[in-house]
């Protein structure tokens, strides 16, 4: 690459993630049209348009799809290198993290970690995504995402995991289903038509446990996440489930009431994974420990 610099690459990477030029620009701090000559120079170089506009975003090309992760880790290597090189001060960094959470650590978990990276980090900037967990192993891998957190046990010679605590799962029903008990049987229980929510968001240990067991439940919906149980439920004699303290908030929230499952279901372990790194990295060790610390 003629006139080759560290920042071309940068903007490649920075418009691959964000799908904007304008976005781009803003995370690097310099201009649109310097962000604009930078990409027509890698597109002459790649011989590839890299990026075709639909509607709102910039979409990668399949050849900007196979550069991204090499491009990435390249520039996350040049990144550790500096950051070994010099002292990481919390107070003064502002560095971007990318963390992916499910539904219930973006509402009851993210509170107590943004709270404790602004008292330490008031700069730092946090983008939090829900979680697809059938990509996340790639995510962290291409660096598209620094960490996430979920209770799904993933294991993979790359990955660090380090268990933050433990929860478990009760049922939900309608506070006024005519049918279920405070101590319903499991003839009850598969009698009922339930909701469940998608295993892409990593909740996945009440379900498989129900295959272990055998358990005949006819599901009647799918939902994305546990936030719109109540006003989904409402009305209804459906049943659910979700972590306790999940539930707890739901019921405050009106409408439902909890129940114990009538059958056992081990604690499911709140696990946060991260990449290995072959470089030490300041940045990286200060925000793994700050959410370990945060949340453990």
């Amino acid at each position: 690459m003629a006139a080759y610099d560290i920042g071309m690459l940068r903007v490649f990477v920075l418009i691959y993630e964000t799908g904007s030029a304008t976005l781009a620009a803003e995370r690097m701090s310099i201009s649109q049209p310097s962000v604009s000559y930078t990409l027509r120079k890698l597109r002459n170089h790649f011989g590839d348009v890299l990026f075709q506009r639909h509607g709102q975003r910039l979409e990668p090309t399949p050849v900007a799809d196979e550069l991204y992760p090499r491009l990435r880790r390249i520039l996350e290597s040049m990144d550790e290198i500096m950051a070994s090189s010099a002292t990481f001060s919390p107070a003064t960094s502002r560095r971007h993290f990318r963390l992916r959470m499910t539904d219930v650590g973006i509402g009851g978990l993210l509170p107590r970690l943004l709270h404790r990276v602004r008292s330490e980090a008031p700069h730092v900037a946090l983008e939090v995504e829900l979680l697809n967990l059938p990509s996340i192993v790639q995510d962290l891998r291409s660096g598209s995402t620094d960490a996430a957190i979920f209770s799904t046990r993933l294991d993979a010679p790359d990955l660090l995991r380090e268990a933050l605590f433990r929860q478990r799962y009760i049922g939900i029903c309608p506070i006024d289903h005519p049918r279920i008990g405070e101590h319903p049987t499991l003839a009850e229980y598969e009698a009922e038509q339930h909701v469940t929510v998608a295993i892409s968001t990593g909740h996945t240990a009440l379900d498989q446990k129900v295959r272990e067991l055998g358990v005949q439940r006819t599901v009647a919906l799918v939902v994305p996440t546990f936030s719109s149980l109540p006003s989904l439920m409402e009305g209804t004699d459906l049943l659910s489930y979700a972590p306790t303290s999940v539930a707890n908030r739901l019921v405050r929230q009106g409408g439902v009431r909890t129940f114990p499952l009538p059958f056992e279901v081990p604690m499911s372990e709140i696990a946060l994974y991260t990449i290995r790194r072959e470089l030490p990295s300041a940045e990286f060790d200060w925000f793994r420990r700050t959410i370990v610390e945060a949340l453990h």
